[in-house]
């Protein structure tokens, strides 16, 4: 975003005034806003502040949809410079696979881009990967000035066991790493829990099916039991 003032004689196209411009997205607007009076009926000075306010409005329109555009690209999109398989969808959150700080256990991990100050969120045996991405997702959230309606978005499309997956046979195959399956261990914690609830469900469902009649029955005697205890007290009363 650039305001320029040109004084009278300075190009030789003869033109003074102010000149804005501006590069969106790699699209380049200028407008030129000229001292040289419509008419000798204008007042200098009044026509000096209109051109000025005009130049002033548009550098502060276009520097505000630069701003915004920015914001909506780093929230939509992912940086053109990261690399394979790690990206979520968006900036400044990356996976990675590798070893953290002191701790020579190669983890899976969440990655925050913070500007001077990565930190990596490692899933664990402790923290699931759901748990690893609100917690990464809160601090990109506060690194970066996100929106709350943008992280809570976030929030809800944590990445899949499957793209750390395709990241490790990346690295080993591309990278030249040696990470063995057990690093996914705890990646898939929350997906190997839900399969065994569901085993579960079904196992019982298949032992006793629950009826419409059962429910019925169920609900009968709960009416019954609120209506007596309600009876009771009332009595008390």
């Amino acid at each position: 975003m650039a305001i320029q003032f040109y004084d009278k004689g300075e190009l030789s196209s003869g033109f003074y005034g102010w000149r804005v411009a501006a590069l969106i997205r790699g699209k380049r607007y200028q407008k030129y806003f000229s001292l040289r009076r419509p008419s000798d009926a204008v007042p200098e000075t009044l026509w000096h502040r209109y051109q000025k306010t005009r130049a002033e409005y548009y550098e502060a329109r276009w520097a505000m949809r630069a701003a915004a555009i920015k914001y909506l690209d780093f929230i939509r999109t992912e940086h053109p410079r990261v690399k394979p398989f790690r990206g979520v969808g968006f900036q400044g959150i990356t996976l990675g696979i590798g070893t953290i700080g002191g701790n020579q256990t190669e983890q899976c991990y969440f990655q925050v881009n913070a500007p001077g100050n990565p930190m990596r969120i490692a899933i664990t045996e402790n923290q699931t990967l759901s748990i690893a991405w609100d917690r990464a997702v809160d601090l990109w959230g506060e690194a970066f000035g996100i929106r709350q309606k943008d992280i809570e978005a976030k929030r809800q499309t944590p990445p899949t066991p499957e793209q750390f997956k395709r990241l490790r046979k990346h690295m080993n195959e591309e990278e030249r790493a040696s990470l063995g399956v057990g690093v996914l261990h705890h990646v898939y914690a929350e997906q190997r829990a839900e399969l065994e609830r569901q085993k579960s469900r079904n196992r019982l469902n298949k032992e006793r099916p629950v009826d419409r009649d059962d429910l019925l029955d169920v609900h009968a005697r709960l009416e019954r039991e609120i209506s007596e205890f309600m009876e009771k007290s009332g009595a008390r009363a």
